[in-house]
């Protein structure tokens, strides 16, 4: 074939386990996978209302998280959460939101950086939608690297190509007691 559909198969293969890997490392439970982050995280405040937050909601989870993890500390949250985040105001009508203005910096919510992940849930009732903190305490084992099979006599009978790929993974908080991630979850 002129066309290169093997490195098209690896490429979607490769970009199927990233998004997978994105999910256990965002919301597994621990049990028999990775320990995500949101499900790892502490509590940190408890939204009034079940569909929206409030500034200062969003400045009581900042300053529930210990002051000694703030300085390397960010915001991660979905695409959803996100807008709505940048319609909120302080009490003299400024944006609280502060886009990054310089290459490679990443846009701002009071002062510390907002990380987009799709794995988030949406703000609804008893969810999680926000969490806030030091994601350098979050460790990820990555076990021997990505390893792929190319399966050709399996299916040389019938003229087809099978590739498969496998990857070994754990992740964990770092929390020795003092709660580095801590979440925000919905009125429910």
């Amino acid at each position: 074939s002129v066309y290169d559909i093997e490195t098209e198969l690896v490429n979607a293969l490769v970009e199927r386990l990233a998004r997978g890997m994105n999910a256990a490392n965002t919301t597994a439970d621990g049990s028999s996978k990775p320990n995500g982050i949101v499900t790892a995280s502490s509590l940190g405040v408890t939204a009034a209302a079940t569909g929206t937050v409030t500034a200062d909601e969003l400045l009581e989870l900042q300053h529930s998280v210990d002051p000694a993890y703030r300085p390397a500390a960010g915001w991660m949250l979905n695409d959803t959460t996100l807008l709505a985040l940048r319609k909120l105001k302080d009490g003299n009508g400024v944006y609280l939101w502060q886009a990054g203005l310089v290459a490679n910096v990443p846009d701002r919510l009071c002062g510390q950086p907002v990380y987009v992940n799709q794995q988030m849930a949406s703000m609804s009732a008893g969810t999680k939608p926000i969490i806030y903190g030091d994601f350098g305490k979050y460790l990820i084992r990555d076990v021997g690297g990505l390893r792929r099979r190319r399966l050709t006599e399996r299916y040389a009978d019938t003229d087809q190509l099978a590739l498969i790929a496998f990857m070994r993974m754990d992740s964990d908080l770092r929390d020795a007691g003092t709660h580095p991630v801590k979440h925000l979850i919905m009125h429910a």
